[in-house]
């Protein structure tokens, strides 16, 4: 019998919209029952150049062999550069279903399986993630034409979908740019409001939305993770089932161990496959707050050396984006804050947030403010960093 490892790779061509979502649906129930590797690849788009197709058909590597009992290979988001493909075992895709699906991950036992509303590309980890839990639990999921740039994301749509699920528990993975377009909604606050569970993931969520959604009674939960963890393997700050961290002594440094970690990352044309074996070092540094749940502060990178002084450039950008009038942020190296704004209201806010950076951060970290239309975004919902430093760097 011929090595399954050294068989080509087969890539799964997914189309936006809902008629995409279907498509990697089946492939990936076709994997897990004939052991084939599901690879999905997204059509050429709005939200997908052929030069991203491109490097994420290179990060697949489909003809190079991959490490046995692989079930998937999913790309990383790619925001700070190149993407990397990741090999994932049916046992680490899976690690955290029953744990989300039961209703234990919002702490409450559910009566039925859930029905999970696609909201995200299901060529990122988040999207197939909500294929894996909706097989896990038996039902299918039901997508937004929005997903992948199917269409523009509207909470009108996503209302429209809530109501026309009427038994089971709904579940919804969603990111906080769309979670906070939802809350401005009065149509999308109420369709929330219907959701048993609400996973937010993919960056941090401003605070004044956490506290509109905490008002409204909503079951969100924020996860942390990423591909190579498949997924989120922290629930609001506290870890999933047999998963650990620790923290480096001299930076903070977050290290993941536990069943969701990947196999490892793909090879490529000049590098060997990169194994994990069962543990992970994040870009990420964290503390654990006085509740003992792990509370990420933001990326090594983001940190900048301003006279002798060390600077988030992620807590800038959360103390800014804690505005509602604030509809994005980035901070660039040299300390520019790009706000997407109405320039009005931005100019009636800036004294504000420039009192509670220095209040919170110290002076010296107050940025150069700059108000732009809007900033670029990958079609997971993430700020394309690559594409807004080469814009104003």
């Amino acid at each position: 019998m011929a090595d399954s490892r050294n068989q080509e790779i087969e890539l799964t061509e997914i189309a936006p919209g809902s008629s995409g979502v279907a498509t990697a649906f089946n492939a990936l129930k076709v994997a897990l029952n004939v052991s084939q590797v599901f690879a999905p690849i997204p059509q050429q788009s709005r939200h997908y150049s052929q030069h991203q197709i491109d490097a994420i058909r290179a990060a697949i590597n489909p003809n190079a062999p991959h490490q046995g009992q692989t079930l998937a290979i999913v790309t990383t988001s790619g925001s700070t550069g190149n993407p990397r493909g990741v090999e994932l075992g049916a046992a680490q895709l899976g690690a955290m279903n029953e744990f989300v699906n039961s209703g234990a991950v919002i702490g409450v036992a559910l009566d039925a399986p859930p029905r999970w509303i696609c909201a995200l590309p299901v060529t990122s980890i988040a999207g197939v993630n909500v294929l894996s839990r909706s097989i896990a639990a038996g039902t299918e999921p039901v997508a937004l034409e929005s997903v992948a740039g199917g269409s523009i994301f509207d909470p009108d749509e996503f209302a429209d979908v809530v109501a026309r699920i009427t038994e089971e528990p709904i579940f919804v993975s969603l990111v906080p740019t769309q979670l906070r377009r939802l809350l401005n909604s009065q149509r999308g606050a109420q369709a929330l409001s219907q959701c048993a569970a609400i996973l937010i993931g993919g960056g941090p969520t401003p605070t004044n939305d956490f506290l509109q959604a905490q008002d409204l009674g909503l079951n969100i939960t924020y996860t942390y993770g990423m591909t190579e963890t498949a997924g989120g393997c922290f629930f609001s700050g506290v870890p999933g089932p047999s998963t650990d961290f620790t923290l480096d002594p001299d930076n903070s440094r977050v290290t993941l161990k536990g069943p969701s970690i990947a196999k490892g990352y793909r090879p490529t044309d000049t590098t060997a496959f990169t194994p994990f074996n069962g543990s992970f070092t994040t870009d990420d540094y964290a503390s654990v707050n006085s509740l003992g749940k792990l509370e990420i502060l933001g990326r090594l990178d983001d940190i900048v050396l301003i006279n002798g002084v060390n600077v988030s450039r992620m807590a800038i950008c959360k103390i800014i984006e804690d505005h509602s009038a604030i509809q994005s942020c980035f901070v660039l190296p040299n300390l520019t804050a790009l706000v997407v704004a109405e320039s009005t209201e931005f100019e009636n806010l800036s004294a504000e947030i420039r009192a509670q950076i220095a209040l919170q951060l110290g002076s010296i970290a107050i940025p150069t403010f700059r108000v732009v239309s809007q900033l670029p975004t990958l079609p997971n919902g993430k700020l394309d960093q690559v594409t807004i430093t080469n814009l104003y760097g």
